[in-house]
């Protein structure tokens, strides 16, 4: 059977047979995270840095990170697939996890400190999973 390639996560041209759409998912997922996990980050080296939206936005990435671990442990994708994208998985659990989480403090654009705007950078970071997810 034909394979198609699907993108690249942590570097890796990633494969899937056609007909497999349940792989298909946790990769386009996988595939979103990478880009969320990446401005999360140059979120905290910048503009959000002791702020609360960042950390709140990482907490929200967590559990969804989460959830889709149990989701693809659970799934019927093929063994040694399910092993690739879980190694990916705990990678971005691992990025995570490293990212500010305590919402204890005070919201830079609550603060008079955020000069973007109306909008959230960190919150809208989040939104790209849906975005990305579902290509």
């Amino acid at each position: 059977m034909a394979k198609t390639r699907c993108g690249r996560i942590l570097g890796e041209e990633i494969y899937i047979e056609e007909p497999d759409k349940t792989t298909l998912y946790f990769i386009n997922n996988l595939r979103a995270y990478q880009v969320v996990l990446a401005a999360l980050l140059a979120l905290d080296q910048d503009i959000c840095h002791d702020g609360c939206s960042l950390p709140s936005t990482v907490n929200k990435a967590i559990k969804r990170l989460a959830k889709l671990k149990n989701d693809l442990e659970s799934s019927d994708v093929a063994t040694e697939k399910k092993e690739s994208l879980l190694s990916k998985l705990d990678t971005f659990l691992a990025d995570a996890n490293r990212l500010p989480q305590d919402t204890s403090q005070t919201c830079r654009k609550s603060a008079g400190e955020c000069i973007i705007g109306a909008g959230c950078f960190a919150t809208g970071a989040l939104n790209l999973i849906d975005i990305i997810g579902k290509v």
